[in-house]
């Protein structure tokens, strides 16, 4: 049994046409499967699940943004705003292109910060930046995983 290109439905192997819609099996063989862009990919239905965590990674990075920026204004640190520029960038980038990259400068970014941070002052701080992070370069992982056995088939 072979399955209709047009309509799934299930038809004999020897069969021209489907009994079901009348498409021709002779076109089955001319036409290549039409492979997803990548945003076409992310957009399908069972994408949705990595699409909103890395949507969330990168929502997280403009509050964190948003925080560094009201401390950086109330103690007038106006090297504060290059970190808030930073984690604005990597937000947008993680948010809207699903990147890897930028999921991976993240954590790496983090993980610097929080270090500097325990360096200067003692206390750890800056650590949700770090789980951020981490789930951005986990949820960006997988979806690339997927992305690739999408390729694949």
């Amino acid at each position: 049994m072979k399955s209709c290109p047009q309509c799934g439905a299930l038809c004999e192997d020897d069969a021209k046409f489907c009994t079901t819609c009348g498409q021709s099996f002779a076109d089955e063989v001319s036409q290549a499967p039409r492979v997803a862009t990548k945003a076409e990919f992310i957009a399908l239905p069972e994408n949705q699940p990595l699409k909103k965590q890395l949507s969330t990674s990168g929502i997280l990075c403009y509050i964190f943004a948003a925080v560094n920026l009201i401390v950086t204004l109330v103690t007038g640190n106006t090297l504060g705003i290059l970190d808030v520029v930073i984690l604005l960038v990597l937000g947008l980038f993680i948010h809207l292109k699903h990147s890897r990259t930028c999921a991976i400068i993240l954590l790496i970014y983090a993980v610097f910060s929080v270090v500097m941070n325990l360096i200067a002052t003692g206390k750890l701080g800056g650590y949700l930046i770090v789980i951020a992070g981490i789930y951005a370069v986990v949820s960006a992982f997988k979806l690339d995983k997927a992305w690739k056995e999408y390729q694949g088939k």
